[in-house]
C-alpha cells in the first residue's frame, strides 16, 4: 500500500532527466475500488499537464515515466481530484454516522492504482509532516465504499456510491453533521434526504443551521420539507428567514396550517403561547373509554395526553393515555377527569416550570379567553426550552 502523501511532489523522470511533479490524480468515483483516471503533473512555473496513470511508473523511491511520447489528457473541472476535492476536506462516514476529516489517502499499488479508503486517524497527519517514522500512530482507514464526498464548488454529492445510507440515520446524527458543514454542503446532502428525515433532522439542528438550509433550498425541495416540519418549528424561523422565503413557505404549507402560524408568532418563546405544540388530541367529556380506544387503535404513535372538553368545546381537564387501559371501556371521560390544570398564552415560562414542578405533571393544556384549547406543552419542550436558555446564559 502507499498513500497519497508520499506521491505528491513526488518528482517524475525520464532517462535522468527531470520532467516535473506529481500535483494530483483524478479518479473514476463510480466503483468501489476506484482506479486512477489521470495524473496531473506540475512542471515549471505553474504549468500542469494531464497525462494517463499507464504512462508512469510508480516506485517506492521514484517515479518515471515510460516513454517520452505520451499523450496529453484534457484537464476536465468535472473530474474528481484526489487532492484538490478530498484531501482535508469533510465527509461523511455513513458507517460510523459522523463527520470526520481526510488526512490521507490509501492506494493499492499492486498492479494498477487504485484507491482503498482514508486515514482519518494522526497518522495521515503526521505522515504528511514528514514525522511518520519518528511518530508512531495507527492509521484509521475508512474504506472508500462508506463516503460521501462533496463537490465544494457546487455542494452536490460527488460520490454516490452509499448515498442511500444517509436515509438510515437518526434525525439528531444527521443534525450533528449538519452543524459542521459549509451551506453549500448542506444543501446537497439535505437534497439527497427523504423529506420526512430532513424535516426532522432541520428541527433538529441550531437557529443559524436553520436560516442557512431553508434560506437556500431550491423552490421545489423546500416545499416537500416543510410539510412535513411541526408547526411551532415553522413559527419559529419566522424571526430567522427573508420575508420574501416567509411567504414562499405559508404559500407552500396551505391556508390552515399558515393561519395557525401567525397566530404563534404572536407569542414570545417565553411565554405559553410560544412554548405550545397547536396539535393535539380531544374528545368531548361525554365519550366512553371505548370510543377513544376505536379512535386512537391504528394511530401511530398514539398521542400520550388527551385533553377533555364540554358540549361548548371548553376545557374540562386532561387525561394520560396510559391511565384509561385499564378503566371500564363505558365509562364517560367526565367521569375519570381529575387534573384541571391549565394555562392562558400570555403566562411567562417561570410560571410554568412552577406547575410543572408543583404537580409533577407530564403535560399542560393552552387555552384562549374563552377557555378553548389552543394548544399543549408537554415536559420534554419545557426541559429543551431550559437547555435552549442555559445555553445562551438566559436567565428563567
Amino acid at each position: 500500500m502507499v498513500y497519497l502523501s508520499q506521491l505528491l511532489n513526488k518528482n517524475i523522470y525520464y532517462k535522468n532527466q527531470k520532467i516535473g511533479s506529481i500535483a494530483d490524480f483524478a479518479v473514476f468515483t463510480n466503483v468501489a475500488h476506484p482506479s486512477l483516471s489521470k495524473v496531473v503533473i506540475k512542471k515549471g512555473k505553474g504549468k500542469k499537464i494531464t497525462i494517463t496513470p499507464s504512462a508512469i511508473d510508480i516506485k517506492r523511491k521514484r517515479v518515471t515515466l515510460v516513454s517520452d511520447n505520451i499523450p496529453f489528457l484534457p484537464y476536465d473541472e468535472k473530474d474528481f481530484y484526489l487532492n484538490e476535492d478530498l484531501l482535508d476536506k469533510q465527509v461523511i462516514d455513513t458507517d460510523g454516522k459522523r463527520l470526520v476529516r481526510v488526512n490521507d489517502i490509501m492506494l493499492d499499488d499492486k498492479g494498477e492504482l487504485k484507491v482503498v479508503g482514508i486515514d482519518i486517524g494522526a497518522a495521515g497527519i503526521f505522515r504528511r509532516l514528514g514525522l511518520g517514522a519518528f511518530i508512531k500512530s495507527e492509521s484509521k482507514i475508512l474504506p472508500w465504499k462508506m463516503i460521501e464526498a462533496f463537490d465544494y464548488d457546487t455542494g452536490n454529492v460527488r460520490i454516490n456510491v452509499a448515498k442511500d445510507n444517509l436515509n438510515s440515520f437518526h434525525p439528531s446524527e444527521m443534525a450533528d453533521i449538519l452543524e459542521e458543514l459549509g451551506t453549500k454542503e448542506r444543501l446537497g446532502i439535505v437534497e439527497t434526504l427523504e423529506a420526512k428525515l430532513a424535516a426532522r433532522s432541520i428541527e433538529e439542528t441550531d437557529d443559524r443551521t436553520q436560516e442557512a438550509i431553508l434560506g437556500e433550498l431550491p423552490s421545489t425541495k423546500l416545499s416537500k420539507i416543510v410539510n412535513r416540519m411541526h408547526i411551532a418549528e415553522i413559527a419559529d424561523l419566522f424571526y430567522l428567514l427573508n420575508p420574501l422565503r416567509i411567504n414562499e413557505i405559508l404559500k407552500a404549507i396551505g391556508t390552515e396550517k399558515a393561519g395557525t402560524i401567525k397566530n404563534l408568532i404572536q407569542f414570545s418563546n417565553n411565554t405559553a403561547g410560544g412554548l405550545m405544540n397547536p396539535r393535539f388530541f380531544s374528545f368531548d367529556s361525554e365519550t366512553t373509554i371505548k370510543e377513544v380506544y376505536n379512535t386512537l387503535y391504528e394511530r401511530r404513535p398514539k398521542p400520550e395526553t388527551i385533553l377533555v372538553t364540554n358540549g361548548n368545546q371548553k376545557l374540562l381537564g386532561v387525561l394520560l393515555t396510559k391511565d384509561i387501559l385499564d378503566l371500564d371501556p363505558l365509562a364517560q371521560l367526565r367521569d375519570i377527569v381529575t387534573n384541571r390544570k391549565f394555562v392562558y398564552a400570555n403566562v411567562e415560562l417561570r410560571e410554568i416550570i412552577r406547575l410543572f414542578s408543583e404537580y409533577n405533571l407530564r403535560s399542560l393544556p393552552v387555552v384562549d379567553q374563552d377557555k378553548k384549547p389552543i394548544g399543549i406543552i408537554t415536559i420534554d419542550m419545557i426541559l429543551a426550552q431550559i437547555e435552549s436558555s442555559n445555553r445562551d446564559n438566559e436567565i428563567i
